[in-house]
């Protein structure tokens, strides 16, 4: 399988892509203004929608960057299952995601993106992913099992 990505040159106000424009219109998950306080909001406006953790995280592009292949390890580091019903989240258990949230992603940026990826020279990236196609046969990182 592979992933795919898209890289454009626009004017200023010129790109009418959708993905574009909501992520530029949210707020990003590595910059200051994505605190803890506006995690919750993101976690409010749901309301009483019944929606998974995955769901939250990886759909309608509530937190710009963030989809499947990220989703894995944030959920991994959060210690959060990805079926969990995200009105049944703790408070501790919610703050352990938004710090998830805010680390992984910020490991992947710092090392050059995951390493189940290539930038455009081929490299590939230097984050050592948890859960990906590499890891389906070592062993877990909690109880040693394969």
């Amino acid at each position: 399988m592979r992933m795919y990505g898209f890289m454009g040159v626009f004017m200023n106000g010129t790109c009418s892509q959708e993905y574009y424009i909501i992520a530029k219109e949210k707020v990003s998950p590595l910059g200051q203004e994505f605190s803890y306080d506006y995690f919750k909001l993101l976690r409010d406006a749901m309301g009483n929608k019944k929606v998974s953790v995955k769901a939250f995280l990886a759909t309608e592009q509530r937190i710009p960057g963030l989809g499947n292949g990220t989703l894995q390890d944030i959920l991994w580091n959060a210690k959060l299952h990805p079926k969990c019903e995200l009105n049944s989240v703790t408070e501790e258990e919610y703050w352990r995601m938004y710090t998830a949230v805010k680390g992984t992603l910020a490991e992947m940026c710092a090392s050059g993106g995951r390493d189940t990826e290539r930038d455009f020279l081929g490299n590939p990236g230097g984050y050592r992913t948890i859960l990906s196609k590499k890891a389906l046969w070592t062993p877990c990182e909690h109880c040693q099992r394969a």
